[in-house]
């Protein structure tokens, strides 16, 4: 009775031990190929940047290279009336030897150069609307065309101050001024004061006189210088109101 206690004892001993091992076993080996699948995911991602960035292929790469066009604007530099203009179109890609063309009518005083693909020159005048221009250009292989618009621009003023300049005063509006009612008050004005500077002087020949007869002669001599002022001013405001009324007559002092 012992024997078989001990011996069903051992045995479930036994048992328990060779579980554990092959338990032991599994974890081992799953551990290990989770290691493995985390190393070659690792090695992946490192490479896998380094293949992204390979070059193309070189006949793709070589297209690349000598596609070719026109890298200048469509909205050409505006030029100024008798300054002189230069600009070079520029090209990207091509093969060789580039040509060029232009299509269009240039302002007179600017030329185009079909080798170097140059507008040089100096306008002679400016454009009321923007030239509409067609540049193309060519490698003998392949060619590229970009529409172009180019404007002058007409100064109003001369660009350089001439030799024999001298200032004057600007121009005054003679003819508005006057017809705010500016003439006449100048005119009135300019005969109150001859009238003021008649009767002072009137006054002191009055009191020069040695008798009533001087002084009666002083009187009407005093009293036709005021007669002849009074008809000055007055023909004076008619030939202004004429004036102002003929519609011609502004062009003789504006």
């Amino acid at each position: 009775m012992r024997r078989n206690r001990r011996g069903h004892s051992s045995g479930s001993e036994f048992g328990e031990s060779g579980a554990d091992s092959f338990v032991a076993v599994v974890v081992t080996k799953l551990t290990g190929a989770l290691l493995f699948i985390l190393l070659l995911t690792m090695v992946i991602m490192a490479l896998l940047p380094k293949v992204v960035d390979l070059p193309s292929s070189p006949g793709s790469a070589e297209a690349d290279k000598t596609s070719l066009s026109i890298t200048t604007p469509e909205d050409l530099p505006e030029g100024i009336a008798g300054r002189s203009y230069r600009l070079a179109f520029a090209a990207d890609g091509g093969r060789g030897h580039l040509r060029w063309s232009l299509v269009g009518i240039l302002p007179e005083g600017l030329s185009f150069s079909t080798e170097t693909g140059l507008i040089l020159g100096t306008p002679v005048k400016g454009t009321p609307d923007p030239i509409a221009l067609a540049v193309t250009v060519s490698d003998g292989s392949s060619r590229a065309t970009r529409a172009a618009k180019l404007v002058i621009y007409q100064p109003n003023t001369p660009l350089s101050t001439p030799s024999k300049w001298k200032p004057s005063l600007p121009p005054i509006p003679w003819r508005e001024w006057l017809n705010q009612g500016v003439g006449f008050l100048i005119l009135w004005l300019v005969h109150l004061l001859g009238v003021n500077t008649l009767n002072s002087l009137r006054y002191r020949a009055l009191d020069e006189a040695v008798d009533g007869d001087e002084a009666r002669t002083v009187g009407r001599r005093f009293l036709i210088y005021k007669v002849v002022l009074s008809g000055l001013s007055l023909a004076a405001t008619a030939t202004l109101a004429v004036w102002l009324w003929w519609p011609r007559g502004g062009s003789m002092l504006s």
